[in-house]
């Protein structure tokens, strides 16, 4: 490469127009070499640079890189079956044998076991029913009857102790029905009162009104019917058992 030319400057305001300065003769001539030198080293360089830029394709297109190889696995070998273990079977568990069972001894009869005396005596037993009179219209029982029926009853509630003594009133058939039904429950209470407080428990008393049901009607009768009559439950009316014994 050549040095660069000198620029040529022409002034606008020159006084001549042949008077003309070139730059860079005045330089010394060292310098001039040297710029000489330069240029002809950097266009040296520049033609070799171009020709290993030209020559770097082929060389590269000529090697050629090797392929690596991949070995092939070796096919697979036929696994031999493993034999399975053999199978435990448990030995038969034998039978329990049958063992016979006894027919269950009949318990023995008592041949001729009499019957406790208490007992026979209590199925024959009756009670007689109580009567507590009462005045017309009146719920205050009579003194004597009532203390008469607390006499007989303690001994025959003793012997049915689960017994309910049953207390029932009862009117003459003067009035209304509905009267006589408050009327005849009125004088039971009264009495089951009394009965209470002599020590039978209450527990063992029922109280029921008859009204005027059994009343006879008759004017005679009619104190007869003013009453409250005393029974055990479960236990024969002796009065019943003497008609039934009459021929």
């Amino acid at each position: 490469m050549l040095a660069p030319s000198p620029n040529l400057a022409c002034p606008p305001s020159a006084p001549r127009v042949d008077n003309c300065i070139v730059a860079g003769e005045d330089a010394p001539v060292w310098l001039a070499i040297a710029f000489a030198v330069a240029g002809t080293l950097i266009a040296v360089m520049s033609a070799a640079l171009w020709q290993q830029a030209q020559a770097a394709p082929q060389a590269m297109a000529a090697v050629v890189m090797p392929q690596p190889t991949v070995a092939e696995p070796p096919p697979p070998q036929p696994e031999s079956p493993v034999p399975l273990p053999a199978q435990i079977v448990a030995p038969p568990v034998p039978l329990p044998s049958a063992i016979p069972v006894e027919p269950p001894v009949p318990a023995a009869t008592p041949i001729g076991r009499a019957e406790p005396p208490s007992i026979a005596k209590a199925s024959t037993e009756c009670f007689a029913p109580l009567a507590i009179a009462f005045e017309r219209g009146s719920t205050r029982p009579n003194p004597a009857d009532m203390k008469r029926a607390l006499s007989i009853l303690p001994k025959a509630l003793s012997r049915h102790a689960d017994a309910t003594l049953l207390v029932e009133g009862h009117a003459d058939a003067n009035g209304s029905e509905d009267l006589n039904v408050l009327l005849s429950f009125s004088r039971a209470k009264a009495v089951a009162e009394l009965l209470k407080k002599d020590g039978i428990p209450a527990q063992q008393l029922a109280v029921r009104a008859a009204g005027a049901g059994t009343a006879r009607g008759d004017t005679e009768a009619a104190a007869d019917d003013r009453k409250a009559v005393l029974r055990i439950a479960g236990v024969d009316d002796c009065d019943h058992v003497t008609e039934a014994k009459r021929p």
